[in-house]
């Protein structure tokens, strides 16, 4: 069974369409070609309907990274 961890870093390389080995806890969005504001929105809309809940706005806000998301992504899947 994948971790949380490796769920919500393949589903950002599905999204974006690279390699997950591209993704690592730093990459942020704007690191990569791929990941505009766009992409982002479906990132978390991807993982909200992944594992069943919703950010809220002021969450949203502050996910500006893979650790940003995999963090808030555990807090909400309660892993």
């Amino acid at each position: 069974m994948d971790s949380l961890d490796t769920k919500v870093k393949n589903i950002i390389a599905g999204i974006l369409g690279v390699s997950v080995e591209n993704i690592n806890d730093d990459t942020a969005i704007g690191d990569l070609v791929e990941w505009d504001s766009l992409h982002h929105i479906h990132i978390i809309a991807a993982i909200e309907k992944e594992f069943g809940f919703r950010f809220t706005p002021d969450v949203m806000m502050d996910l500006e990274d893979v650790s940003d998301i995999v963090s808030a992504t555990e807090e909400r899947a309660g892993k």
